[in-house]
Parts: C-alpha cells; structure tokens; sequence
C-alpha cells in the first residue's frame, strides 16, 4: 500500500524541523571544529596576535591512532549449536527440513565478512566517521545495498552493483525524527540522509517515479575567495570563523549559458528508512524506504522494508553522549578555551620579549640634530658625529636585556597543565621527555593512569565497530551471491570454508571483535605472548596428567590457528610454509612405475604366466596390496580364485609388517636390504 498522503505532509514538516536544527544548532559547532582544526580560528581578543598556536591539531593527531589503526578483526560464534535449514532430497527430489552445523555456517560468514571490509574499502571509511566524533558531537556511519531499492545510484565509484557498502555521511546530512536526541535515537520513526543528486541524472533515472519538470537549484555552490572578512567580524566583537558565505561561489566563475542550463542544477533528495506504526507492526509489516524530494508531492520512490537486518542502516559513533541534550559534548570543547589562554600567553611573552630586548638610544637636545637621529635609527653600527663636546656627554646607550618577567613562564606552565588535564594528552604520550622527574616509577604510574581514557575511547570504539559489523554480515547473508562468497584467497589469514550453499549461511551468529587488531601495532609484545601460550599449549600435549584431565572434561586443544597467527606476527606470509595437507599427500603418493608394475603382474597372474615382477622389500607395499586386494575381491564375486595372487598379497603383507616393525623399533632406521626374487606360482 502507498503511503497515505497526510502521513506524507507530516513526514516532509518533520524532515524541516530536523534541518533546521542541523542548522541552527549543529552547523555552528561543526564550523567552529573545523576553523580550529586547521587553525584559521581566531578569538576576539586575539585581534591583535602575532602568533596562532594550533593546540588543536596535535591532540587530535593523537587520539586517533590511539583509538583505530589497523583492519579490526571479527570473529563470529553461532548462537546455537545447530540450525534447521531446508535442502532438496536427492532421490525423492523434496525440500526436507534438516539440522544444519552452525560452527561450519558461522566460519565461513566470518571469512565473508572479514573479506568484505578490505573489499568495500572500508577502514578508509570509519577513519572519516573517527575524525567527526573527535570534531564534532558525533559521526555516521551508514550501511546500504546498492540493488532494488532507496537510492540505487551511489555516487561513488567504488561503490558496485548489487554489493553492500559502507559510507561516511556527514553529520550535518544525517537527518533524524526530531521528537527525539541522539542520545535515543533508537527511539526515532525514522532516520534518513541527504542526498544531492544533478538534475540530469536524476530525470533519466528510469527506475524512480520523477517528474519531468523538476527544476532544482543552482549547484556548485563552494565558496571561494580571500579572507577578508577577518578585520571586520574583529571589530564586531566576534569570534573569527571562516565563513564562505562571504566569499563567490564556483558557479559565478562559469558562462551565464551554463549557469542557466540544467547541468548546473541540483535536486534535493532525502532517502528515509520509516519504521512501521504500532498498528503496522501488528499486522506484520516492517516499513517503508522512501526517496523524498521537496520538489513534487509523490516520492520519488516508495519501497517496503525489505532488508533482514536489526536496527536502523546508520551506526552513531559519540565519545560525550549528553542524555538530556539533542547533540552530544564535541571532544574539543573541555580544551578549546584553554587552548586560547596558551595563545594569549604566548603572545605576551613574545610582546614581552621584543620590547625587553630592544636597544634605547638616548640623545640630548643640543646634539640631537635630525640628522644624528636619523642615522641612529637606520640599521647596525651607525656612527654619529658630535661638532664639539664629550659623546657620554649628549649621547647614552641601555639595553634591558635580561629583565624578562618570569611571572609568565610560569603563568604557561600552569595553562599547559590544565591543557593537558583537559585533554588527556602529554608530552610524554606524545613521545617526548618531561624534564624533573622523579623517578623511572612515577612515570610508569602517571602512564598507567593517562592510559584509562584511550581505554575508554577504544571500548566505545569496539561496540561501534560490533554494531557496523554485525549490520553489515546481515545484508551479506541477504545479499552477497553465494558464487561470489566462494573464493580463495591467497594468504594465511583468511581461508574459506568448504563451499557453501546459500543455506549454510543462515545461522544465527554473534559479532565479537578482536580489539587488540584495531591498535598499533607492537609485534615483539604479541609474539612474546603467543610463545608463551604455544608453550603452555605443548605441555598441555605432552603432560599425560594434563592431557587427560582436558579429555575427561570434554575439552581439545588446537594448534594450527596459534603457529598461524605467530607465523603472521614474524610476517612470514608465503601461503605454502603453513598450509593445508593436499588430498595426495594425505593418502600417499603412487609411483607411477609401482602401479604398471602391479598392473603386470595382475595380468599375468589372470593368464596363467610367469610373475614378470616378484615382490621386493624396496616396493610400495601399500599400493600393490591395494591394486591385489581390489582384484582379488573382484574375482571372488565371480566365482574365481587365483592363487598367484593370493601369494602377492600375503608376501606384499608379510613385507609391509616387517617394515613397520622395523621402524617402530627406537633408534633403528628402516634400511631396505637388497632385493630378494620370490617365486610366485601362476593360476
């Protein structure tokens, strides 16, 4: 069913309020964020500067290695033990309901997953969202599917064809339901983005219902020009923040032909994901997407809920979630005020530098003459003539140098103190030595201590990433092409499972993350642990006390995973120095030789000749006996015997076992003796 027309008007006013609050309440703070990030922001008194620290820049630089750095690793584990699935009865040819292993269906959904986020490039993506949590009061991750509904035409070049994807929306694109705030945004009716699309694209796009006489608004609309406008926003009395909305746009700098045609327009959209009414959910149905315009009255398009995945396609990364407040605290406001005051410091003490350091000339009025002063004011070693009379008479030279005030340096300290209290960030997390201290323990303790709020950072940054990846392996189960998800790939970190079938990737799993991948990385720390658990791993093998005791508690220990993640931290890579054992190495290689050796001897021994080739202790005794004993069985059903082979297959025996016994012996080696010519008889 369509949605109803009044639930329609009500939408749009809603999607009003909500950009107006972006506007009116967010886009201040994100302006603000950025100016000082880049350090173009200017306090109003600080018209006067001579110099602009950016505190900013490096506390940010700081923070986000230590929060997110490499390729997180998932790791899934099925809810339960089995799954019921459906698969076809070979022989009556019917869909039977069957229990299906979910360890083996949540494997290979982690080997897909883990796959996918190098795939659809998407570190590069969260690094984006990263930054706009420690600018802004938040970042948007948003989650999608390219294919048959919402917005099928993604700007984005890496974005492909019936694939999922991951994309960073700015937090000033990201509409939500205004009745509620961030802090309870899972509370909303729904959620959206902003999108704007050229008119153009927009009018061929077969597959939305537009109307042709869409107009749209002028676009490239990118501010450009010089910044000008700082003295006067000073003399106002305000805080410098660049704003572009002083300077021309791109498309003044284009032909008037162009800036009229429909190539230069843009059109508004807004794609939403409405949640179903109380009513609707009764009756079984999910919601709607829908592809809004303000532009004309019907949607552009109008898709039921379709997507098997909890929860909203956006994922919300905030470090200062206020409950009561409609936006979280941005990360840079307990410090930004302080950064100030180090800028006001500083430039007195520059102040207060020059002047102290100046040379004064003083000169008496009888031999003052223009002249003299003139060349007293121009550069080094001037030389002044006096007519008559002593020069210390009419001329004294002072230089106050030395007379800095110390009162300022120390006025500093305290403010990069409170910096830093306010930051969490140090000169020592920064890597640099802090003079006087007392001892090699007080600094192990104050990095104990400094190292609880990247802790936390990165504990809200790991439900995070759960959340995106938990979303994220629900559309692949839904829409990833089974064909596509079986491939290998060529590495030791990721091996795919046996081929599965789209069933066997239906269980139900659970998202944990390995947190310790997202950090820096410190290969001496992790290989030192995983020797340490790889030795207590051997003795759990060897020590028959221990050994027994894990079996009676029904418990195995496996060592293949821990020497391939030690083999990846010494960043020995090659696929063939720790591999899977290959189907012919597992049963044994056959010589050729050995199998027409076998072969012969089989058809002389049916002929009723000569063996051409008796057993010897050096033959493959394995093979042939398995060649004699396939025919011999095949004889016997037919009612035959062949006592020739009979003989081969005991003599072959008899040889196998007393080359096992031989080798079982302790310290001796199976050394074959020369060949020995056995008399076999014929059929």
């Amino acid at each position: 069913m369509p949605i109803k027309e009044e639930k329609l008007k009500a939408l749009k006013n809603e999607i009003k309020m909500s950009e107006k609050l972006l506007e009116e309440e967010l886009e201040p703070m994100v302006s603000e964020a950025v100016a000082r990030y880049t350090g173009e922001y200017i306090p109003v008194f600080g018209s006067d500067w001579d110099i602009v620290l950016n505190e900013i820049y490096p506390v940010i630089q700081y923070n986000l290695p230590s929060t997110f750095f490499r390729n997180p690793r998932a790791f899934l584990k099925p809810r339960n033990k089995t799954y019921i699935t459906r698969k076809r009865d070979p022989i009556s040819g019917t869909m039977e309901e069957v229990q299906g292993d979910s360890t083996k269906s949540a494997r290979t959904q982690e080997h897909i997953l883990n796959y996918t986020i190098t795939e659809i490039k998407y570190k590069r993506e969260v690094r984006k969202v990263l930054l706009d949590s420690l600018l802004f009061p938040h970042g948007v991750l948003w989650h999608g599917y390219k294919g048959e509904w919402g917005m099928t035409e993604e700007q984005s070049i890496d974005i492909k064809n019936d694939n999922v994807f991951v994309k960073r929306v700015s937090p000033l694109r990201f509409i939500f339901d205004p009745s509620v705030t961030m802090s309870n945004l899972d509370e909303a009716k729904w959620v959206g983005r902003v999108i704007d699309i050229p008119l153009l694209d927009l009018i061929e796009d077969d597959k939305l219902d537009v109307d042709k006489n869409l107009k749209g608004f002028k676009g490239f609309g990118d501010r450009i020009g010089k910044k000008s406008d700082l003295k006067r926003m000073l003399e106002m009395g305000k805080d410098y923040v660049p704003s572009k909305s002083h300077y021309k746009s791109l498309i003044e700098t284009t032909d008037e032909n162009f800036q009229k045609s429909k190539a230069a327009r843009f059109v508004r959209c807004y794609e939403l994901f409405l949640r179903p009414t109380k009513k609707e959910k009764r009756q079984g149905k999910k919601g709607k997407i829908l592809l809004l315009t303000e532009e004309q009255k019907k949607p552009l398009r109008e898709n039921d809920w379709s997507i098997k995945a909890e929860g909203f396609p956006c994922q919300i990364l905030q470090f200062n979630e206020l409950n009561d407040a409609i936006f979280g605290l941005p990360d840079i406001n307990p410090y930004k005020n302080v950064a100030d005051h180090k800028n006001v410091i500083t430039n007195i003490q520059l102040r207060n530098a020059q002047e102290l350091t100046k040379t004064w000339v003083g000169i008496s009025k009888e031999g003052g003459d223009e002249e003299s002063i003139q060349k007293v004011q121009q550069g080094e070693n001037t030389i002044v003539l006096f007519e008559q009379g002593k020069p210390s008479d009419k001329m004294f030279v002072a230089n106050a140098g030395g007379g800095t005030s110390s009162e300022l340096y120390l006025i500093d300290q305290r403010i990069q103190r409170n910096l830093e209290d306010k930051s969490g960030v140090t000169d020592l997390k920064r890597g640099f030595l802090q003079s006087g201290e007392e001892s090699a323990a007080s600094v192990k303790l104050r990095a104990a201590g400094g190292s609880a709020r990247p802790a936390y950072r990165q504990d809200i940054m790991a439900q995070f990433l759960k959340g995106s990846l938990r979303y994220m392996n629900q559309l692949l189960r839904q829409f990833m092409p089974v064909k596509k998800a079986v491939r290998i790939v060529g590495s030791l970190d990721i091996e795919w499972s046996e081929n599965p079938t789209k069933e066997e990737v239906q269980a139900e799993v659970d998202v944990e993350l390995d947190v310790i991948s997202m950090l820096p990385e410190n290969p001496e720390k992790e290989v030192k642990e995983l020797n340490t658990i790889l030795a207590l791993m051997i003795q759990a093998l060897t020590i028959p006390e221990i050994r027994m005791k894990l079996q009676q508690e029904g418990k195995t220990v496996n060592l293949s995973p821990l020497v391939e993640q030690l083999l990846l931290r010494l960043r020995i890579r090659d696929p063939e120095v720790f591999r899977n054992i290959e189907p012919q190495e597992s049963e044994g290689f056959v010589s050729a030789q050995q199998l027409k050796q076998a072969q012969a001897n089989v058809d002389a021994a049916v002929s009723g000749q000569q063996i051409p080739f008796p057993p010897q202790e050096n033959d493959d005794h394995t093979a042939k006996l398995t060649v004699y004993t396939a025919m011999q069985q095949l004889l016997q059903k037919m009612g035959q015997v062949s006592d020739a082979l009979n003989q081969l297959v005991q003599i072959h025996a008899a040889l196998l076992q007393a080359a096992q016994e031989k080798e079982a012996k302790p310290g001796n080696k199976a050394k074959l003796s020369a060949p020995k010519v056995q008399t076999v008889g014929t059929l």
